[in-house]
């Protein structure tokens, strides 16, 4: 299943570590065409219902990490303001960490107390306003059935993603009256959605879930109201700024030289590990950081077996620049 947050900030995936398992070609059934037109509909349904057309608005987020790393803080805030589409502010704060950032046309001002966002703020703002999905080729329907989520009728989705010799089990529910997304679960992360409100024209979740395995790592409370009368100083430039100017022309990192850790053992299961971090202009990778590490141990070859890839560095109008993005390393038989 392909993820989209739909933000006015960012457009990113949410990341967690996901067990697979091999996949024998004659094991996997026949799709059924009808129910795979029908699970297609009901996902469809649910983005179409929580895509709002966007005016003037500011978005109010407060979060809970219930198991913070060493020294990192167990609440944080975020705060977005949208006066028009080249007019906007982000403050974030989590612990000792702040971030600010303005636009003004084509102009970016950034304060940001650290180099490295802490990776609990990067989950958290993957996941706000709402998250949107869509079923791929890659997504094999296995079966709809009437279901209750948080004691409300559901229509739920088993589904299967088959990636090479890897297959992803995952589970899609939706509210039976309503059409909203209520869970989605896929390897063993799995998004909660709930108490919608109305914004404009669209829905959005007031409260959002992330768990891993049988453990909520993740609790967000939000709110959307529309606002055209920001105060002349909202938009000011934060002290100690610095100063960009957005790329008109950008190409994405590619992978040079990225080897995946050496199977220890014949097997048919495989966990993934995502990092996030940057391609420097060097096409070598800096600022690691695994997110929601349920396994130390994988955690920290992930970040050593990241750190020694290389890329062919992304490009602002033909000259290398920086980006920001995710690694997947597979761990098989470990």
């Amino acid at each position: 299943m392909s993820r989209i947050a739909f933000c006015c900030v960012w457009l990113v995936l949410p990341a967690c570590f996901a067990q697979t398992t091999t996949l024998r070609p004659d094991a996997a059934p026949a799709e059924d065409p009808e129910m795979r037109a029908e699970a297609v509909r009901l996902m469809e349904r649910a983005d179409m219902l929580t895509t709002p057309v966007w005016p003037a608005n500011e978005e109010f987020v407060d979060f809970r990490v219930l198991q913070p790393a060493a020294g990192e803080a167990s609440e944080g805030s975020m705060k977005i303001g949208v006066k028009a589409p080249a007019n906007k502010r982000w403050e974030f704060t989590y612990g000792t960490y702040k971030f600010i950032k303005v636009q003004n046309g084509s102009e970016f001002a950034t304060f940001r107390s650290e180099s490295a966002e802490p990776a609990a703020l990067t989950s958290v703002r993957r996941l706000v306003p709402v998250f949107q999905g869509r079923f791929e080729p890659a997504d094999m329907i296995r079966h709809i059935e009437d279901s209750t989520v948080d004691g409300r009728p559901a229509r739920c989705i088993d589904f299967d993603t088959l990636k090479g010799d890897q297959q992803q089990s995952g589970q899609v529910c939706v509210d039976a009256q309503s059409g909203l997304l209520l869970s989605v679960r896929q390897g063993d992360e799995t998004i909660r959605q709930s108490a919608y409100f109305r914004f404009n024209n669209a829905s959005l979740p007031g409260h959002i879930e992330r768990w891993v395995g049988n453990e909520k790592l993740i609790e967000i409370d939000s709110k959307v109201v529309v606002r055209t009368d920001y105060p002349p100083e909202y938009f000011d430039y934060p002290a100690e700024a610095k100063i960009d100017n957005a790329c008109r022309s950008f190409h994405r990192a590619f992978a040079d030289r990225v080897p995946q850790p050496e199977p220890r053992a014949q097997t048919n299961e495989a966990i993934t590990v995502r990092v996030h971090g940057r391609v420097g202009k060097d096409g070598k990778t800096s600022s690691l950081k695994v997110l929601d590490a349920v396994r130390p141990d994988l955690a920290e070859e992930a970040l050593r077996v990241v750190s020694g890839w290389t890329f062919h560095p992304a490009m602002c109008e033909y000259q290398p620049a920086t980006q920001e993005t995710d690694f997947e390393v597979r761990f098989k038989g470990w």
